[in-house]
């Protein structure tokens, strides 16, 4: 056996065992050819076609074929792999059992120098000819780069150069804007690391990191405000780019941008003004989100193992026993996890996968995991209580003969229906999760109008308010092929938006109210609310980077977000995370708590908190959790008006203190602070063992939430916290209405 593969598998942050290295080899610049082998392969050999003759060199044998990591873009520590569900997953995916990796390093290139290569084992296999030219870095002097609008006064972009070919054909394009040494730069999509990206390497690349992010992030955007210089630039891409923000030049934001051959040019649109301003004009470039039902601001509750009627039913009843108010439930495992479309256990006749069944055609058995679904979702709202049900956006398997996913598989494919490899053959996926299922091409209109038909009964006739929209991070690969003729390259960072486009459309066609939830996006998912940070382990590391999470989010235009309360996954939170947690989530525009999927086991691992108070042995965490509850029941009058007031201003419902008080160096000093609508200062508890909290309080008078006690601002404050409160301050110019909240 030998395999090359040029291009590798797509995977953003590794190189193969078997590509080139680098994708495209530049001119003066080392390059490597690696390939697998079976263990009986004892020597392979590259043939390199010179000008009159070949030249045969042999590779080294470097040992098990694995994956690696490459940066420094994006770079993070390996996830450590706990008992979990997606954790093994993760451990069973690996690309190359027992295969052999062999590598050869090879001479610097000339300019535009081009090479035919191929490589053969001692066995006389052969891979096909691989034939490219070098790439040459030179000044733009074209104009490849497009400003659209203004920059402040004083702003200008730097020297920009192009990487090309021998034919003028445009790869990347490099350039910068000025940093001066007061600025901080925010956006850049939900980012888990840090608020301030000065001093940072990011990129904007959807990606699913499983726990412990890092730089990489589900949600990207090639959008930044550079706060003190009071700027913003958007690249008009969705090509992947990467942002060097005064690491190689303390002075300079450096920007990369990959360019599809043969694109006519690059747009970079300016912004000036107020980071509300600026936000706002990013925002309008694409269509601005309806304001969501006012149920979007009530406690959700979910589970991976709430996955049967009568488990949710009993969670339910737990809830109402403990007088803590659920107002929407989010149902995760209820599917066959192959259609996504139809409950677990229902029998129905398959029809050909160009529709979607009715629910007359469904019945339930009575023994089955969900005997009456539609008694469940009418009884849900007869609490006045909402359900969304878990999505994923691929066929997950071909399925059985006559199954209704085979039909569903076959349709796709034989209506083309379906993203593709770089072979014109339908693309199965090549993540750990979900591994080589079909994926609907979600970003043409024709196909999310059939994908939205297979879920449309769930909708317009058993009442389903939602969808989880969980993934959207499947498209690997520059290979791949869209239904409107553009690669991997352009539409791999736009799946997601049409993915959570595709069931806003459903709804709207239906003339329901709901909502997505989704982890996934890039520029333009903003339109289609709401949002939540994706996997977190129950630690106080994660803790503080979903708040950091929360707040880079609301500052790239995603302004309806939540988390995880205490986290979802691993070892349980102890009950001062949790509480800590559910403090800050109820000062946060979604609150809600999940948990992982932990195979039944006993005890219970789930994150409610009627678990959590047995699990811990601590009846108090009912207690305070229930006081935050009734707390969040009277800010909804709040947050529906705030909210409305987001969109329409682009002064995010979370927002850090730099949209109000950009000019104030002191508020850099405390990350984690941030505005709840335009009256509330919170300040989150983010370690243990914290009963007193120093909060800054920026210009203005503020009141205690709490005590009431009025301070001036301009100051830091030192402020009780014990474990049933958070440091909360009411602005002076908030109506009677808001002063008298609690």
């Amino acid at each position: 056996m030998l395999r090359h593969n040029p291009l590798g598998l797509g995977h953003p942050y590794r190189h193969e065992p078997d590509q080139r290295i680098p994708l495209h080899p530049i001119a003066g610049a080392p390059w490597k050819v690696r390939a697998c082998t079976d263990d009986a392969v004892e020597a392979v050999f590259l043939h390199l076609l010179g000008d009159s003759e070949t030249t045969v060199s042999p590779l080294m044998r470097i040992g098990l074929a694995r994956s690696e990591d490459h940066g420094p873009y994006g770079k993070t520590a390996k996830m450590k792999l706990t008992d979990t569900h997606l954790a093994e997953a993760a451990a069973r995916s690996g690309e190359y059992p027992d295969e052999i990796a062999w590598e050869i390093s090879l001479p610097i290139l000339d300019a535009y120098q081009e090479i035919t290569y191929w490589l053969e084992n001692d066995r006389g296999e052969q891979t096909r000819q691989c034939t490219f030219s070098s790439l040459v870095w030179s000044v733009d002097d074209s104009g490849f780069l497009k400003q659209i609008g203004e920059f402040s006064a004083g702003v200008s972009l730097g020297e920009t150069t192009v990487l090309k070919d021998r034919t003028n054909q445009v790869y990347r394009i490099q350039s910068s804007l000025p940093l001066r040494a007061c600025d901080h730069v925010v956006g850049f999509g939900e980012r888990f690391h840090s608020v301030d990206q000065r001093g940072e390497l990011v990129d904007a690349i959807v990606y699913e990191e499983y726990k412990g992010q890092g730089h990489r992030t589900y949600l990207p955007t090639p959008f930044g405000m550079i706060i003190g210089s009071d700027y913003g630039f958007h690249i008009e891409s969705s090509t992947p780019s990467r942002f060097d923000i005064g690491v190689a030049n303390h002075n300079r934001l450096l920007f990369e941008v990959d360019i599809v051959p043969g694109q006519g040019e690059c747009q970079i649109r300016a912004f000036s003004g107020s980071p509300s301003s600026i936000l706002s004009q990013y925002m309008s470039e694409f269509d601005l989100p309806k304001n969501p039902p006012s149920w979007i601001y009530g406690l959700w509750g979910s589970s991976n193992e709430w996955n049967t009627q009568a488990r949710v039913e009993k969670e339910i009843d737990k809830s109402i026993a403990c007088e803590i108010d659920l107002g929407v439930i989010v149902i995760e495992a209820w599917s066959d996890e192959s259609t996504f479309t139809v409950f677990r256990d229902a029998q129905y006749r398959p029809n050909n996968g160009s529709t979607g069944l009715t629910a007359k055609e469904i019945t339930y058995p009575a023994d089955g995991a969900w005997p009456n679904p539609q008694k469940m979702i009418n009884d849900l709202h007869a609490r006045d209580m909402k359900i969304l049900l878990w999505q994923i956006p691929v066929i997950k398997e071909k399925g059985e003969p006559g199954s209704y996913v085979s039909a569903i598989w076959e349709y796709a494919i034989n209506n083309d229906l379906v993203v593709k490899d770089g072979n014109g053959d339908p693309y199965l996926t090549r993540g750990f999760w979900f591994r080589h299922a079909l994926m609907p091409d979600l970003t043409d209109s024709k196909v999310r109008k059939w994908w939205a038909d297979l879920h449309s009964y769930l909708v317009t006739e058993m009442g389903v308010d939602g969808f989880k929209t969980d993934g959207g991070e499947h498209a690997w690969g520059i290979d791949l092929q869209y239904l409107n003729g553009r690669s991997g390259m352009e539409m791999n960072n736009l799946f997601p938006v049409g993915y959570a486009q595709t069931f806003h459309e459903l709804m709207s066609d239906a003339k329901k109210d709901g909502v997505t939830f989704s982890r996934s996006g890039f520029a333009g998912s903003s339109a289609y609310p709401t949002f939540w940070a994706g996997d977190e382990d129950s630690t106080w590391e994660a803790f503080q980077a979903s708040i950091r999470a929360g707040i880079t989010a609301s500052a790239s235009g995603i302004f309806f977000w939540g988390w995880d309360i205490g986290g979802f996954s691993g070892a349980l939170p102890t009950t001062e995370l949790y509480l800590r947690g559910t403090a800050m989530a109820t000062f946060c525009p979604i609150m809600q708590f999940h948990s992982e999927f932990n195979h039944h086991h006993v005890p219970s691992n789930d994150r409610s908190p009627w678990n959590l108070a047995t699990r811990n042995s601590d009846p108090e965490i009912l207690t305070i959790f229930r006081e935050f509850v009734e707390i969040r029941k009277s800010l909804i009058p709040y947050l529906c008006v705030e909210g409305e007031l987001a969109i329409a201003s682009g002064r995010p419902l979370m927002a850090g203190l730099f949209f109000d008080y950009s000019h104030d160096p002191e508020i850099w000093d405390v990350p984690y602070q941030y505005m709840l609508g335009r009256y509330l200062l919170v300040a989150p508890i983010t370690e243990p063992g914290i009963t007193t909290a120093k909060v800054y309080l920026p210009e203005g008078n503020w009141r205690d939430f709490w005590s009431s006690r009025n301070f001036a601002g301009k100051q830091w404050v030192e402020v009780d916290v014990p474990i049933n409160r958070i440091a909360v301050f009411v602005h002076h110019d908030a109506p009677d209405s808001i002063s008298g909240l609690r």
